[in-house]
């Protein structure tokens, strides 16, 4: 009973969320419409000379990793600590809505300079590691708004071993999703570089 509740639950979360995201990408889109001109001025993506860079850049794969694990850590120990307050609700609805607008907007900005080509580099750059990083930062989404809804708006309603059980069961998540976090940001200085690197020569 306990299980189909929280499985419930856990999916009107995901489905919020979700919501929310794709919000954030037709905002992208329309703003980055709307101030086309500005932000494609100036831009050398693609250019001869990035792609150079790219393609003979030297890159330190150790000092990198410990780069993308320092900021993406950062990133999701504030939203966890934010999910310990009042304000954890809006910090995941913030956080789902700016992933999502991120998206929209680099999405339209490389197809409107470059069309498809700038769309399969996109691909290639965010390739291996955004297959663990979704999941992962799906995974964080939800465990700070359960975290929230637990302290807020459940306090009591379940019990002293239903809090301990739960407590132990968020413990797990976040035991898992720095794992699945590490993972993408070994994905992401270790091999992406290379494969982007590949690709590069073609054009």
């Amino acid at each position: 009973m306990y299980a189909d509740m929280r499985e419930e639950g856990d999916l009107k979360l995901a489905n919020k969320q979700l919501i929310i995201f794709i919000i954030g990408i037709c905002g992208g889109i329309v703003i980055a419409n709307l101030v086309k001109s500005e932000l494609l001025s100036g831009t050398e993506l693609l250019e001869e000379n990035a792609l150079l860079q790219v393609r003979f850049a030297v890159i330190d794969s150790s000092s990198l990793f410990l780069c993308l694990l320092g900021k993406r850590l950062g990133e999701a120990i504030l939203l966890i600590l934010l999910s310990t307050t009042f304000l954890g609700l809006v910090a995941v609805w913030i956080y789902a809505f700016r992933y999502g607008f991120s998206l929209g907007l680099l999405l339209t900005t490389l197809f409107a300079e470059h069309g498809l080509k700038g769309m399969f580099l996109l691909i290639v750059g965010l390739f291996p590691q955004v297959l663990i990083y979704v999941p992962a930062w799906v995974l964080l989404l939800a465990l700070a708004e359960r975290t929230c809804r637990r302290l807020y708006y459940m306090n009591g309603n379940e019990g002293i071993s239903g809090l301990k059980r739960t407590g132990i069961h968020l413990s797990a998540q976040a035991g898992l999703f720095l794992f699945m976090l590490a993972v993408g940001c070994w994905l992401e200085a270790y091999v992406n570089p290379y494969l982007l690197r590949m690709v590069v020569k073609i054009f």
